[in-house]
């Protein structure tokens, strides 16, 4: 899972990445070359994976994790910068837009005022016209394939000639309801506006206190959060308490990734390591078997599973989870559910 952070320079966008992937990258108010492009991990907070391990005491605690990418910020009008941007980002599987919310005379930003709201349109605005240059060259090459007698998909073709009037008419893709068929017909060309979005607003005191957004929308000092995340867990919680901010910007960003993304997490008890892995909703046992490993995947034979409320009846006792019946066994297809843990037998 790889998760991108969009926005334009001097909104504060590295100074984020700082705060939820726990790195300290210098930040500096001025335009950062787009060959630039920091990286970083998200390790997900999970209740479950604290009480596994207290129960288990094992050597080695691995939790989920997600990829965070940090690319140079946008500069409105500069299409040789930004197309730099474009060409590292394509691969993500969520764009988290950094829109900005303070005032700072010192960094000086490329808009006369700050308005969140217009920075998220001119943002999509960058990947709209990427967007549509890309639906406007396919036709034409599908065109000229065409007219030479080759074989072109046809309904590729037509889901394109459909969402280039949304395009044109500056509506993300992401926003027009396409269904699972059009989707399949044009995954393969990985446009910017089919991603999902998360907003950050990096604001400061006044901003927070003059505004209300949407649950959907994460509203968050990043300065702060910064320089907490450098402090014991325990003292950073209770600062933020006091503060009345319930969790850390890294939890909040994480939730949001798996919810709108759609994904779940099971255990693993393996050599003493208790680990969380992040698979989508819905998948099957033998692949995520795969996520762990491919000889598994490949020497698959049974699932032993036990959920997380089971497996705190019996305090970690897999013998007795056997004879209780609640340890159970199942096959390849089986729909894995949240919060399993899961032994994956298999022969190579």
């Amino acid at each position: 899972m790889k998760v991108v952070l969009l926005g334009f320079y001097n909104s504060g966008k590295t100074t984020i990445f700082n705060a939820i992937t726990g790195q300290s990258i210098e930040t500096k108010p001025h335009i950062t070359s787009s060959e630039i492009v920091h990286k970083g991990v998200i390790s997900l907070k999970d209740f479950r994976l604290d009480k596994i391990s207290e129960i288990l005491n094992p050597k080695k605690v691995t939790s989920a994790q997600i990829e965070c990418v940090d690319p140079a910020g946008f500069i409105k009008g500069n299409t040789s910068h930004n197309n730099q941007i474009l060409k590292v980002i394509g691969d993500a599987d969520l764009f988290i837009y950094i829109l900005r919310g303070f005032e700072k005379p010192e960094a000086p930003y490329q808009f006369e005022d700050i308005d969140p709201e217009r920075d998220l349109k001119e943002l999509d605005y960058e990947f709209l016209i990427a967007d549509l240059d890309l639906v406007i060259k396919r036709l034409e090459r599908m065109s000229e394939q065409k007219k030479k007698g080759q074989r072109i998909n046809e309904k590729e073709m037509e889901t394109l000639k459909f969402i280039a009037k949304y395009l044109e008419s500056n509506q993300p893709l992401r926003s027009v309801g396409l269904t699972e068929e059009s989707i399949r017909e044009i995954r393969h060309l990985n446009f910017f506006t089919l991603k999902p979005i998360i907003a950050i607003i990096n604001a400061d005191e006044k901003f927070i206190k003059s505004k209300n957004y949407d649950s959907q929308t994460i509203v968050t000092d990043g300065e702060l959060e910064a320089e907490l995340i450098r402090f014991p867990e325990k003292e950073r919680l209770n600062f933020l308490k006091e503060l009345g901010i319930e969790k850390p910007l890294n939890y909040r960003v994480g939730e949001k990734v798996y919810e709108v993304l759609n994904y779940i997490t099971f255990f693993t008890v393996v050599s003493e390591e208790v680990r969380a892995w992040s698979i989508k909703k819905g998948t099957k046992a033998w692949e995520a078997a795969g996520k762990i490993h491919s000889d598994i995947q490949r020497g698959f034979i049974k699932a032993e599973i036990i959920s997380f409320r089971d497996f705190i009846e019996v305090r970690g006792d897999f013998g007795l989870a056997k004879q209780k019946g609640i340890l159970r066994f199942e096959g390849k297809d089986y729909e894995v559910k949240d919060g399993e843990i899961i032994t994956f037998r298999f022969k190579v």
